[in-house]
């Protein structure tokens, strides 16, 4: 005795259904693998965190393009750096990778505005990866910047960044990076 239409169509979506979810738990899984150097916060979103220490009087912190109008502001002022990223404050602490990029100094009065453009370049054993951030940065202030992208494990990764200001010295001014992602 054959089995009627209707009986074979639900089996073949039932091993359709089964074959789909055993490919998104597989996905999944991948997907949280990538995740495990991420911290979570309570509402499930994933954030990254660690430390900018920008040598100031380093040679890499040249200037590109100097001050349109010297005289009277440090306005179009372009600065290329190249800064460590440590696990902790301190700049003898774990190596995690590298910040890399420019500003422009975008405005003419004290507070200095300066458009930043950003490759964080990281490495702690478990995210392997460069991610995009740019945006308007005020210096010494806590400033809200963009994630626009990345690549390895940060490919597409899209959401927004909080710098804030730690401390500085005649040397070296820290910076704390929190990274959270859509």
């Amino acid at each position: 005795m054959s089995r009627p239409v209707s009986s074979r169509a639900t089996t073949v979506s039932a091993l359709l259904i089964i074959t789909c979810l055993l490919a998104w738990s597989a996905k999944e899984a991948e997907s949280a693998g990538r995740m495990r150097s991420w911290s979570i916060m309570q509402d499930g979103t994933p954030f990254l965190k660690y430390y900018v220490q920008a040598g100031l009087t380093a040679a890499y912190l040249g200037e590109l393009i100097p001050p349109l109008n010297s005289t009277q502001s440090t306005f179009g002022q372009t600065k290329l750096f190249a800064f460590n990223v440590t696990e902790g404050e301190d700049a003898t602490s774990r190596l995690l990778g590298s910040m890399r990029g420019y500003t422009v100094q975008a405005s003419a009065t004290p507070d200095y505005h300066s458009v930043e453009v950003e490759v964080l370049e990281y490495n702690d054993g478990s995210l392997n990866g460069t991610s995009s951030l740019q945006g308007i940065v005020t210096v010494g202030k806590t400033n809200e910047i963009a994630v626009v992208g990345g690549t390895g494990d940060f490919r597409g990764i899209r959401g927004y960044a909080v710098i804030s200001f730690i401390s500085s010295s005649d040397t070296l001014a820290l910076y704390y990076h929190e990274l959270f992602v859509n």
